[in-house]
């Protein structure tokens, strides 16, 4: 656990770490909804043992933020997404360059996800993951999420 020391300090404090043009820098949620404003957007979440369910989200899209932020989006090769567990996902460039697919999600139907990883989450109302979760929102079966976010790294 102490190889995620960093990650869990993070996530505890709800920062997400974010490198862009080799400079990493740290910001809170809050921080980030300054520079690119959070939107509605539509996304399919496939819980476990039931059908797909199609919900509304609220965050921030990451192509939005990315430009704002300086990254060059047209010669990023890849996007690589940490969690406060150190899972990582790596999404290609051109999922992000996609307009309204990629997002830091932190309201599923205008409520925050529940924090953690819960193996009954199929079961309730909110999703887990939270506070801040990457969507890919033309995913059909959401397995190409990120839950529990803290880190962003554009290469």
């Amino acid at each position: 656990m102490n190889k995620n020391k960093k990650n869990v300090e993070q996530y505890e404090k709800r920062e997400i770490a974010v490198t862009v043009n080799g400079e990493r820098k740290v910001y809170t949620f809050e921080e980030l909804m300054e520079i690119s404003q959070p939107v509605d957007f539509k996304a399919i979440y496939k819980p476990s043992n039931k059908e797909p369910i199609e919900r509304t989200y609220t965050g921030i899209e990451l192509k939005d933020l990315l430009e704002k932020l300086g990254a060059d989006l047209e010669n990023m090769k890849q996007i690589t997404f940490t969690a406060k567990d150190g899972f990582q996902k790596v999404y290609r460039a051109e999922d992000v360059r996609k307009d309204d697919n990629v997002y830091i999600a932190h309201l599923v139907n205008g409520k925050p996800f529940n924090e953690g990883i819960d193996a009954l989450a199929y079961e309730k109302e909110q999703e887990d993951g939270g506070p801040f979760v990457v969507i890919k929102a033309e995913d059909k079966v959401s397995q190409n999420r990120v839950k529990m976010l803290v880190e962003i790294v554009v290469e």
